[in-house]
């Protein structure tokens, strides 16, 4: 029996194994390759930790944490699918901008383009759904603050971020539909885009780094050079890529091990949620947006970005390729580069304890001002608001904002007082305060206007023993 007939050697297998590949293709070649084995390592650990991992909201935490400390090697397999996961989006996130600046995505690799961006958002995806599944605090936090983004947008906002959550709040259906798209949903679509993005790799070939315009004729390989194959050449550069990738992620899950913080749920009072360092940089760019501008910052940057990402190969008719013949291209993209880096690191750098500084008005505030400053600090107002970016969960909306959406004093009091009577679907919960106390907190937060000037920080602690409380306790009368 002739064994290398039934499995398509000759007419399938071997033309795939032995392709010639561009003469003088790089190490950047790789990367490609190193993606596609980052995921089975993902598929592999992932496989292994589903044999423990119990997607419940009772159960979920006990289970990773049983995984961390009770399986044989099971810290080191959470750690190659922690530290593997954050090495995913980055080797994908390198890949799709080496493409972009060498301009590999001209005619006829348009659709190559755009399956990677695919495998990029896809990827961004796992990353979200993937983090809730240990149920701790950051996980909880996170997923509630990323999902309560698409709330600002106008209409639809709502809807959507109640389609996310699998409800009006956070719950097991959210954590059991996290759990069904990262396992099931998202690892599918993945593994199509791929299929596709190999074929069409197949059928166009890689780029040829010796061209200076896409499609231009080149002369064929010397006579007697050594070939470059998908193997064993390329294959052989991919082992070794890999194989130092392997034992740098072996070294971190030993040295650091995946994290796992308080269960979900757990009060801790200076407690202040970070998604992953990925998205960390969107993070921070909401801060910037405020009032009428928070659809910018959660809808038009991101979604804009996205389908900027998807149409590059037909935004411009220029078939130049190359690092040097793309000056224009490079500067968008280096410009993107250097905004990500920037706002990833000023996300880490004003990620101070909450609890700790509240944003204050401009200038010298009015008796009633400082009053609802107080009961800002007292009722623990930051604990799900923010000014400016600074302060709690975020899973409300930011408070510097309410000018600008041209509340009133008697709304805000009112609203405060009772959610549901002014927006029925608001999870805020119905505050029982005096009238006094009610009108105090909302001049306080019609005085927090950035329009009026920068808002200046001050210390919780020194809210609460500068500004007597004269609401609940008035000074004496002679």
């Amino acid at each position: 029996m002739n064994i290398s007939k039934h499995i398509g050697w000759e007419t399938h297998l071997k033309p795939f194994l032995y392709k010639r590949l561009p003469d003088g293709t790089g190490w950047t070649a790789v990367l490609g390759t190193l993606c596609a084995l980052v995921f089975l390592l993902m598929v592999v650990t992932g496989i292994v930790l589903a044999f423990y991992y119990v997607p419940s909201p009772d159960k979920a935490w006990q289970s990773v944490r049983y995984i961390s400390n009770e399986v044989p090697a099971g810290q080191l397999l959470r750690g190659l699918h922690h530290w593997g996961a954050g090495t995913m989006v980055l080797l994908v996130f390198v890949h799709q901008m080496v493409t972009y600046f060498h301009g590999a995505y001209v005619h006829p690799r348009q659709g190559t383009w755009i399956t990677g961006a695919c495998l990029f958002l896809v990827t961004l995806g796992l990353g979200f759904t993937g983090y809730l599944l240990p149920w701790d605090m950051k996980a909880y936090w996170a997923t509630v603050v990323g999902a309560n983004i698409p709330s600002q947008y106008p209409l639809v906002g709502n809807a959507i971020t109640h389609f996310i959550l699998g409800g009006d709040g956070m719950s097991g259906f959210t954590l059991t539909r996290f759990h069904s798209i990262h396992t099931l949903l998202l690892p599918a679509l993945l593994l199509l885009f791929l299929a596709v993005h190999i074929y069409l790799i197949r059928l166009h070939n890689l780029s040829d780094p010796r061209e200076r315009v896409g499609g231009e004729p080149l002369p064929p390989p010397a006579e007697g050079s050594a070939p470059y194959r998908f193997f064993p050449e390329h294959m052989h550069r991919t082992a070794i890529a890999f194989g130092i990738l392997f034992c740098a992620l072996l070294a971190l899950s030993i040295t650091a091990p995946a994290p796992l913080e308080d269960k979900a749920g757990t009060f801790i009072a200076d407690y202040l949620p970070r998604p992953e360092w990925y998205y960390m940089w969107i993070f921070q760019l909401l801060t910037y947006f405020t009032g009428i501008w928070e659809a910018v910052g959660s809808l038009v940057i991101p979604v804009g970005g996205a389908l900027l990402m998807l149409c590059v190969p037909f935004m411009s008719e220029s078939r130049m390729k190359g690092l040097t013949n793309r000056p224009v291209s490079m500067s968008i993209g280096l410009t993107f580069i250097i905004c990500v880096v920037y706002l990833t690191g000023q996300a880490y750098s004003e990620a101070a304890p909450y609890n700790k500084v509240v944003l204050t008005p401009p200038g010298a505030m009015s008796e009633e001002v400082r009053q609802g400053l107080r009961v800002y600090v007292e009722r623990e107002c930051s604990y799900c608001h923010n000014i400016q970016g600074q302060g709690g969960h975020r899973t409300g909306p930011d408070m510097s904002n309410m000018r600008a959406k041209g509340r009133s004093a008697d709304y805000l009091a009112a609203y405060i007082k009772d959610p549901k009577s002014k927006m029925s679907s608001s999870s805020m919960p119905a505050y029982a305060l005096r009238p006094e106390e009610l009108k105090a907190l909302a001049a306080f937060l019609l005085a927090v206007d950035p329009s009026r000037g920068a808002p200046v920080p001050m210390r919780t602690e020194d809210v609460r023993t500068s500004i007597p409380d004269t609401l609940t306790n008035p000074p004496a009368t002679r």
